[in-house]
């Protein structure tokens, strides 16, 4: 089974969980998956959701994983 959530560090160091999401539309032929970010250290933190090479969760390269949180948006309930 592919590896498809990793933790890792913000520049903060508070550790956050990015796992991809299955079934958003998102180009997964180039190997980019919709991403959920949570920051457990802070409840108050908001979910984020972004885009992400699967590269970057498969080999926990720490700096992709914060780029793609920095570009990623706060979460907004569905309907």
């Amino acid at each position: 089974m592919p590896k498809d959530r990793a933790i890792f560090q913000d520049v903060q160091e508070r550790s956050w969980l990015a796992e991809i999401q299955y079934g958003h539309p998102s180009p997964t032929e180039l190997g980019i998956y919709a991403a959920r970010f949570q920051c457990p250290e802070d409840p108050a933190e908001p979910v984020r959701v972004g885009f992400i090479q699967i590269d970057a969760i498969e080999q926990d390269d720490e700096e992709a994983l914060r780029d793609a949180l920095a570009e990623s948006d706060p979460a907004s309930a569905i309907g």
